[in-house]
């Protein structure tokens, strides 16, 4: 797929009250500091694809929207003027004759016959601004707060603050810009808004560097070359990124969504780090305001990515997925605890602890196991030490210990509660790659205790108070208070590591079954005493029309596959293709729900591809539906799987059979460590199911065996 294909508009036509990605359309480098945009409202909502007037290119940061307004931490606003719009802090632009691609932004205003086109490096960027007029010039301003220190000659300095932090201090993003003609007129317009005036002429050419670690980084940061170079480097960096899978269907807008998706698995973790004059990484410790030597990431909520992105890394972006792992750990040492939604720091966002899936899938599969004794100290600080603001490492860290479990009396026990359980499971799988037998033991036998919460007279996992007694006001489609961002049919399935135990509690196969095929047909309804109102994926839940299975959030995202645990996957198969050719698509309303940090992009890759890591630590990928034609996944260690699906129209909807390397494949399953050697996949669709596809005789993982 050709880079200047992929449209960054994708996924940005939402509201607050219904999702369809609530993405950016961000133009940068892979795993970028910065990202480009242009922003058209004041909102947290701050671009619109239909909008027909913007306020000015946007230097972002933002991680998601619900950051708030502050979310979008030092960032800074440049709005070319010409003529007709000197004096202004909004001007009109054409979308048509714009382009929003990865590796550059051009939008043109016709007003003016102004055109500008922005070229990403990685720590800065060109902007070109060109126009038949004779008199053009920029307007400055800080979408968050921020300082221009300096105009002199050809250049501008200032920068831009965090307004909010979880550190010892707010970090500054420094900027210096650099213009090939000379500076001739100065003027605030608006309180917070600096109009500057070039010296006549027809282009401008703006050289932008920015840093948070000085002034003197920033101004090295500015490009060096010709837009040419610049362009032909971002423009291969992305197109390796793209091509690390290639897949050919004779639908050519499924082709188009999957590298949509692409794209979007590569724009977080953003990097934090810099280069020092050594070619050696640095960053700001945001807690001892001190630069130090290493990496450093930000933006990026485990609550989300840890199920999809990481798994994904683990296939195709190990290179990247090791400075990643290096530069969490600087996070935790660095902040004392292991982070849960880095924003840049840690904001102690969502519950559980999520990074411990990330650091026991890296774990079971080989990655950065020199990091891991460390990490495992950090897992234990975190699942035994009580934050006094409970905010970093486990919430309610100290009632989980007392109770085995949360009590109701604390905000979302429940899925606190299951997540706790898994982050044990995961504690084991670090300590048993460790050798380390006692705590492997411990935190497995942990790992059971979500099984506390599983009231067998609702059949759901259901909040218990203190005292041990379940909620009395049980409703199975009340959503959040005990749950987070669901009701119980969304999360009483949290456990992946043990879903042989989860049957055991229904008694048995039969009585599980049940409930899961009344998860896929029950109406998707809700009621709303835990928010007190509509929230967005209770909307989508009811829009997307799924039942029970909420696909559009990850709570859901592994639900399909629970019918593979009862030896029926083809429950499954058709509920995937639907998903996935339904709800979603290449256009501006392209997800079925927040998209969040690739975590939703990872998700539509794996299923897309066939195959899913269900529980990540577990080291295997549950076998899913295929919807291309043909797929080639270079993997990082050089070998290539190849996926072929044969039949592959809408009507069929079920596996009839698959081979590997020409051979039978009978197993519902697969281990990574099979994958990474490179196989020839053939997937053969059919009209009907066949029981017979998969014979069990190997079951996925589960902690409870039998």
């Amino acid at each position: 797929m050709d880079v200047f294909k992929i449209d960054t508009r994708h996924g940005t036509s939402n509201t607050f009250e219904l999702s369809r990605g609530n993405c950016f359309p961000f133009t940068g480098v892979p795993f970028g500091m910065n990202y480009f945009a242009i922003e058209t409202n004041d909102d947290n909502w701050w671009f619109h694809p239909e909008a027909k007037h913007y306020r000015g290119f946007r230097i972002t940061h933002q991680p998601t929207m619900w950051a708030g307004t502050k979310g979008d931490f030092c960032s800074l606003r440049i709005l070319p003027v010409g003529n007709a719009t000197i004096g202004l802090t909004d001007v009109a632009y054409d979308p048509e004759q714009s382009q929003f691609h990865p590796n550059q932004l051009e939008i043109f205003q016709k007003n003016d016959q102004l055109r500008t086109t922005v070229i990403p490096t990685d720590y800065g960027c060109t902007m070109n601004i060109s126009s038949s007029h004779l008199q053009s010039g920029i307007v400055v301003s800080f979408p968050t707060d921020g300082v221009i220190t300096d105009v002199s000659e050809d250049v501008i300095e200032g920068y831009s603050l965090q307004l909010h932090t979880h550190g010892s201090v707010p970090l500054k993003m420094y900027f210096h810009i650099r213009s090939n003609h000379a500076i001739t007129n100065v003027e605030e317009i608006q309180p917070g808004f600096t109009q500057i005036l070039f010296q006549e002429a027809g282009a401008v050419h703006l050289g932008i560097g920015t840093s948070f670690i000085s002034e003197e980084y920033a101004r090295k940061n500015v490009p060096v070359g010709e837009d040419e170079v610049l362009l032909a480097d971002v423009t291969a960096r992305w197109q390796e990124k793209l091509n690390k899978i290639e897949v050919s269907d004779h639908d050519p807008k499924k082709v188009q969504t999957f590298y949509q998706n692409m794209y979007r698995a590569f724009l977080y973790p953003q990097r934090l780090y810099e280069m020092d004059e050594q070619g050696n990484p640095v960053h700001r410790d945001m807690y001892a305001d001190q630069v130090k030597p290493g990496y450093l990431y930000m933006n990026n909520g485990f609550w989300d990515t840890a199920r999809t992105v990481y798994p994904l890394y683990s296939l195709i972006e190990v290179d990247e997925y090791q400075k990643i792992l290096e530069g969490f750990l600087n996070s935790y040492r660095e902040s004392g605890y292991l982070p849960k939604w880095l924003s840049p720091e840690d904001s102690g966002g969502m519950p559980g602890n999520w990074i411990d899936a990330v650091i026991a899938d890296a774990s079971i599969k080989g990655i950065r196991r020199d990091l891991m004794p460390e990490f495992l100290k950090g897992m234990i600080h975190s699942a035994e030490v009580q934050d006094p603001n409970r905010s970093r490492g486990r919430s309610y860290c100290q009632e989980y210990l007392e109770n085995q479990y949360v009590p109701a009396d604390l905000n979302e026990s429940v899925n606190h509660t299951l997540d706790y359980s898994y982050s044990d499971y995961c504690i084991s799988v670090v300590a048993d790659s460790l050798n380390d037998k006692t705590t492997s033991s411990k935190y497995g036998e942990r790992a059971f205790w979500y099984q506390n919460l599983f009231s067998k007279n609702d059949g759901f996992m259901v909040a218990r108070d203190r005292a041990g007694k379940f909620n009395q006001n049980f409703s199975p489609t009340s959503w959040g208070g005990d749950y987070t961002e669901g009701a119980s049919w969304q999360s009483t399935f949290a456990v992946p590591h043990d879903i042989q135990g989860l049957i055991n509690l229904y008694g048995g196969p039969e009585k599980f079954e049940k409930t899961i095929v009344k998860l896929g047909n029950t109406t998707p309804s809700y009621t709303v005493e835990g928010y007190g109102h509509v929230i967005h994926e209770m909307a989508e839940m009811e829009v997307n029309g799924f039942g029970q299975i909420n696909v559009g959030n990850q709570p859901s995202f592994h639900l399909p596959y629970l019918y593979t645990f009862i030896k029926k996957s083809y429950y499954a198969q058709p509920l995937l293709k639907q998903a996935l050719t339904r709800l979603f698509n290449a256009g501006w309303q392209g997800y079925p729900g927040d998209e969040d940090n690739g975590s939703m992009s990872s998700w539509y890759i794996f299923n897309s591809l066939g195959f899913y890591p269900f529980c990540p630590g577990s080291g295997e990928y549950l076998i899913g539906m295929p919807i291309f034609d043909h797929a080639t996944i270079h993997l990082s260690n050089g070998k290539s799987l190849n996926v072929t699906t044969e039949s592959n129209y809408p009507q069929q909807q079920f596996i009839d059979s698959i081979t590997v390397d020409a051979q039978a494949y009978r197993k519902c399953f697969i281990q990574h460590s099979e994958l990474i050697q490179g196989m020839n996949f053939t997937f053969n669709l059919g009209m009907v199911p066949n029981p017979e596809c998969f014979n069990y005789q190997e079951m996925p993982f589960s902690l409870t065996t039998n």
